[in-house]
């Protein structure tokens, strides 16, 4: 089971106190890792993290837990949460996701089904985790993408995928990481030049916090300074262009 101490859903003010209020409101909670266990979760999805309640669902399901109860998946699906398979294991394919940037170590992580819904269109992995990095990178700073921000990021993505065949996977791979790094560039470059942050610079910042600032652009000046595009067909990196 997923740990999840340190981690919170991540939104607007308004709606992660929302949150944490209905997680503080949690029912007592019978043996872990029983069958009442998981239908606690499963029964309200609304006081549990959406990994939580889709983890839970899996395990009822995988593990036939369920038949304490029902014959079948789909009748404990319908009578004990009042929901179709079809949408139960929609729900386990969000908490799929959201454990995906969970482990990507990604700033926000989704709380709803519906900004994960759009996610399903990619494939495993990098994709997935592009797409939702990529609609955090539009979203207005300090806000989590709505399901129409993700939807828009996983279309825009799909228009970048190659039309022409896998050989050129890579190149499409590789240019989708040059502009969503331009996107957070962007970003940083606002807020660098905005009046609050020069500031901090100037009256709040210490040295230790600017020699981390001061650290962290030299690092990525030296890693794009290490990445030579040749308009040479042939070329072919040198061990320092492919070091990390």
């Amino acid at each position: 089971m997923t740990n999840f101490v340190g981690q919170s859903p991540q939104g607007s003010q308004g709606s992660v106190q929302k949150r944490h209020d209905a997680l503080n409101q949690r029912p007592d909670e019978p043996e872990k890792d029983s069958y009442e266990w998981h239908l606690v979760r499963c029964q309200n999805p609304a006081l549990f993290y959406l990994i939580e309640v889709g983890e839970s669902m899996r395990e009822i399901r995988d593990r036939g837990l369920y038949q304490a109860e029902y014959p079948n998946w789909a009748d404990f699906c319908r009578d004990k949460l009042n929901i179709s398979v079809r949408q139960a294991d929609r729900r386990i394919q969000c908490a799929g996701i959201a454990s995906e940037l969970l482990e990507a170590d990604c700033a926000h992580l989704p709380f709803k089904e519906s900004q994960c819904r759009p996610l399903l269109r990619l494939e495993k992995g990098f994709l997935r985790i592009y797409a939702w990095e990529l609609a955090c990178g539009l979203t207005s700073v300090g806000k989590t993408p709505t399901g129409n921000d993700v939807l828009r990021a996983v279309l825009l993505l799909e228009l970048w995928r190659s039309p022409i065949n896998e050989a050129k996977r890579s190149y499409f791979d590789f240019r989708k990481l040059l502009y969503g790094s331009r996107i957070s560039i962007r970003l940083a470059e606002a807020i660098f030049a905005s009046s609050r942050f020069q500031n901090w610079v100037k009256n709040d910042a210490s040295t230790i916090e600017l020699r981390l600032l001061r650290t962290l652009v030299e690092d990525l000046v030296h890693r794009l300074n290490s990445i030579t595009v040749s308009e040479e067909p042939g070329f072919t990196p040198t061990a320092s262009h492919t070091k990390t």
